[in-house]
């Protein structure tokens, strides 16, 4: 396996959507930066150089039916669209998963990893080995989703946040139902450091100032929930440092 060349092969699947929508450049970048991540997190792990590599590829791959997704329905939201992972491993195994990967049982360790990155939770029914993948691209993707969203324009909300989410929230808990609003889904971005699984990952979330940057932008366009934001902000820092002790 190469993984240089599978960035080139990569590059050449994403030529054929449109280079003007910044979605697509957004996606091909976030792909690029995650395959970098799970390279860094496996090393940490102290994984096989040959492990190394298949996390490598399974960032890479892991939005491979984004490009499509937007084509065809214009939007990023799998509720309302498609399941982009399914779509993806579809649409590979039909582009050749041959081109990048020719080892039939890496190819389906790259698969399931992929099928659960998006997933609310991870399948109960994986091996050891798909499982700790599955980990590793869910962490990875994670910290680029906080990345991109630091810089982003934030809203103000007509709306309170949903009180379940809110719950929630306060015991360490994550999950996407009882979105009502886009603060619900801001709070419920903001949650995703809950589904973080490895201390390296906190670590990297911490030193960077992902989160706080991104609540207190929050905060400061919706202040008639400060008080609540707040309280999510300070359990969610005391997690963090629980995590990271």
């Amino acid at each position: 396996m190469d993984i240089n060349n599978a960035k080139i092969i990569f590059k050449d699947y994403v030529s054929q959507y449109d280079s003007n929508d910044k979605r697509i450049i957004q996606k091909y970048e976030h792909s690029l930066r995650v395959c970098d991540l799970c390279k860094k997190i496996a090393t940490y792990l102290n994984l096989s150089d040959d492990k190394i590599l298949i996390a490598e590829f399974i960032g890479l791959l892991h939005d491979f039916g984004r490009f499509e997704q937007i084509k065809r329905y214009n939007t990023y939201n799998d509720r309302i669209s498609v399941d982009h992972a399914k779509l993806g491993m579809d649409l590979l195994e039909e582009f050749g998963f041959d081109k990048f990967v020719k080892d039939k049982k890496t190819q389906e360790i790259i698969k399931i990893a992929v099928l659960n990155h998006n997933q609310t939770f991870i399948d109960d029914n994986l091996t050891e080995e798909e499982l700790l993948f599955s980990q590793i691209i869910r962490d990875a993707d994670k910290l680029d989703i906080f990345y991109i969203w630091k810089d982003m324009e934030i809203d103000k909300v007509e709306g309170k946040i949903d009180d379940k989410i809110y719950n929630r929230m306060l015991t360490c808990k994550y999950d996407y139902e009882n979105i009502n609003n886009k603060l619900d889904y801001y709070v419920l971005l903001i949650g995703f450091v809950y589904d973080i699984n490895f201390s390296w990952t906190i670590r990297y979330l911490k030193e960077n100032k992902y989160f706080n940057t991104i609540i207190d932008k929050v905060i400061e366009k919706n202040p008639h929930e400060s008080f609540r934001l707040n309280k999510i902000k300070e359990t969610i820092n005391q997690y963090i440092e629980s995590r990271d002790a």
